[in-house]
């Protein structure tokens, strides 16, 4: 059986080089698709984090300003 060469991995620099070859309308077409997917995977982390917290309470102005009190003090120490 014949073996299987090992796919060439392509770098960012390499990558960026062949975009900046396409045309302008082409490259508005691949940042366009860029930003679907991103939008589609942000849309489900969002839908994630909601279903994780559904049945908490939201934090009180108080509780917020208490917790971002103990950051600053962690921080500093």
């Amino acid at each position: 059986m014949a073996q299987r060469k090992p796919e060439e991995k392509v770098t960012v620099d390499q990558l960026l080089k062949l975009v900046n070859q396409l045309s302008p309308e082409e490259q508005g077409k691949l940042r366009h698709k860029l930003d679907e997917s991103w939008s589609a995977e942000w849309r489900a982390l969002i839908k994630e984090v909601d279903e994780q917290n559904k049945d908490t309470q939201p934090l009180s102005e108080e509780e917020i300003m208490a917790e971002v009190k103990a950051a600053r003090e962690e921080m500093k120490a």
